[in-house]
Formats: structure tokens, C-alpha cells, sequence
């Protein structure tokens, strides 16, 4: 069977399984490369130890936590065999949430938000780990609103403004020639319908210009943004090592996001929503992307 085949396959039993909020398994065999009929199993143990964690959430939370770790230690296995798509990430989250992992299930959610950007599914689950984060920065100046602006074009998906864009540019330009051309044609044609036309070229060409330009910048945020999040508790220094001073009065929590600045060795610089900057073990997070 065709690698072609064996992808396909595999996105859409991940793409199923997201659709009923489940999450990963522990994988049973260690395998570098798993083939087609392994990935298959292995998210079939995903699914099992998921559906089994919420099955005793409510009379063991001590064994609950204990499936839910194994379905995101799966999910995590199936990502790392090569295998990424945003339905992954989505149930890697799920299962690293309710695992009480908040760094790790922050970190998924906003690598699913980078591969199905506008998902109304992933948003909402971001939303919800972002809720439980401790510590949380008052956004300023660009970044809040871009953040702001950027929320309200999400409610419709990536691939529908997409869509949008396109058939509205070749609206424009067919209602632009049939202008032109009606206007060449008969000088005396009634001005209403002159009117009427100039507005849809107009409307058209908005439409084309704000769905375009929203499909662009989430294109483009990877690259002027490189976001990261804190896996688990972490002291900020003001520079890149142990005997720095700590930025803050007490270490950070997981969960916390910020930009990052720049890499050195075993460090990351990096500025937070309300604009102040630090460096944190590389070790502590994980940057989205990467």
C-alpha cells in the first residue's frame, strides 16, 4: 500500500476521533516508523484509554488522570512518528487537559490553532485551558489588537475565507468588465443601473480585499510571531543563566505564553503579552512550530 494511501488513512480516522473529543492511547510496541496497520491500533489505544478515563473520572480521579496520561503519551508517540495534523494536536490537548498537564494541553491546542487556524472546536478548547492558567498578562498596544481584530475573522474557518477571497475576486473583475463594457455600449443607459453596478464592483472588491488580507496574515503570523508556552513551573532571569535575577517575584506557572525573541544555548529570550521580557530554560517550553 501507497505512503499517499496510508496518510489519507490515517487523517481520517484522526479527523473521526476529533469529532468525538477523543484523545490518545499508549502505544504497546516501540516503533521508529510505524506502519499504517500500527498507527490504526495505535489510535484505537487512544480512543480506548481516553473513553476509559472519562469512565472513571467520576469514582477514581487518581485513575483517570493515570488513562488520560497514557492517551496523550499515545497521541504524542503518533505525532512524533511524523504524522501532523490539527485533529491530532486537538486530541493530544484533550487528553493532556484532563491529564492536568495545562502547559502541555496550552502547547497543543495552539499547534492545532497554527494548522486549522478559525476552528471553532480548537479555539474553544484553547479557551477553556487558557481559563485555568494561574497567571494570565493584560495584552497592550499591537498585540492586543491584532488578537482582537484577529478573533473576530476566526469565527468563520481558514479555508472558507479562502474561498471567500477567491470567488469575490473573480466577482469583481466579471462585474467590473460587464461595467466597462455596458458603459462603452450604450451611453444612454439609465444612471440607476450605472449605480447599481459601480456598488457591486465597490462591495466586491471590499469583501475581496478584508477576506484576502485576513487569509494572508494567518499565513504571514508565523513568521513575525513565534509563540511558546511554559510546560511546567519556571523562574524568569533577566539574562541567560542561573545567577541572573528573577524577573518576577515568583516562578511562573505552566501554561504561561509568550513571544520568543531570540535562542541561546539552553535559553530562550522572551516578552510576554504586557510587554516585559525575560529568559527561561529552554527545557521549561515549547515553542509552537518548532
Amino acid at each position: 500500500m501507497t505512503m499517499l494511501r496510508t496518510l489519507i488513512t490515517c487523517l481520517f480516522l484522526a479527523t473521526m476521533m476529533a469529532a468525538h473529543s477523543t484523545a490518545s492511547g499508549m502505544p504497546t510496541i516501540v516503533l521508529d516508523q510505524p506502519t499504517e496497520s500500527e498507527l490504526i491500533e495505535l489510535m484505537s489505544e487512544a480512543d480506548a484509554a481516553h473513553e476509559r478515563g472519562m469512565a472513571l473520572s467520576t469514582v477514581d480521579e487518581s485513575a483517570a488522570r493515570s488513562a488520560f496520561m497514557e492517551s496523550a503519551d499515545g497521541w504524542q508517540r503518533i505525532l512524533d512518528s511524523g504524522l501532523q495534523n490539527g485533529y491530532l494536536w486537538t486530541n493530544l490537548g484533550n487528553a493532556e487537559l484532563r491529564a492536568g498537564r495545562l502547559g502541555n494541553a496550552v502547547a497543543a491546542y495552539l499547534e492545532a490553532d497554527r494548522l486549522l487556524p478559525g476552528n471553532a472546536t480548537v479555539r474553544a478548547n484553547l479557551t477553556e485551558a487558557r481559563n485555568q492558567v494561574p497567571a494570565r498578562f493584560d495584552p497592550e498596544g499591537v498585540v492586543v489588537l491584532y488578537d482582537t481584530v484577529s478573533d473576530g475573522w476566526h469565527i468563520l474557518g481558514f479555508r472558507t475565507r479562502w474561498w471567500i477571497a477567491a470567488l469575490s475576486w473573480v466577482a469583481f473583475w466579471s462585474c467590473l468588465v460587464v461595467w466597462i463594457a455596458r458603459g462603452r455600449r450604450s451611453a444612454s443607459d439609465h444612471e440607476g443601473r450605472s449605480i447599481a453596478w459601480r456598488g457591486l464592483v465597490i462591495l466586491c472588491g471590499v469583501i475581496a480585499l478584508l477576506s484576502a488580507a485576513t487569509v494572508s496574515f494567518d499565513v504571514l503570523e508565523d513568521t513575525w510571531r513565534m509563540p511558546g508556552v511554559l510546560v511546567e513551573e519556571s523562574v524568569v532571569r533577566s539574562g541567560n543563566g542561573d545567577t541572573f535575577k528573577a524577573v518576577f517575584s515568583e516562578a511562573l506557572p505552566a501554561g504561561v505564553e509568550f513571544d520568543l525573541l531570540e535562542s541561546r544555548p539552553g535559553w530562550h529570550h522572551v516578552a510576554f503579552a504586557d510587554g516585559r521580557q525575560g529568559w527561561i530554560r529552554s527545557d521549561h517550553v515549547r515553542v509552537i512550530g518548532s
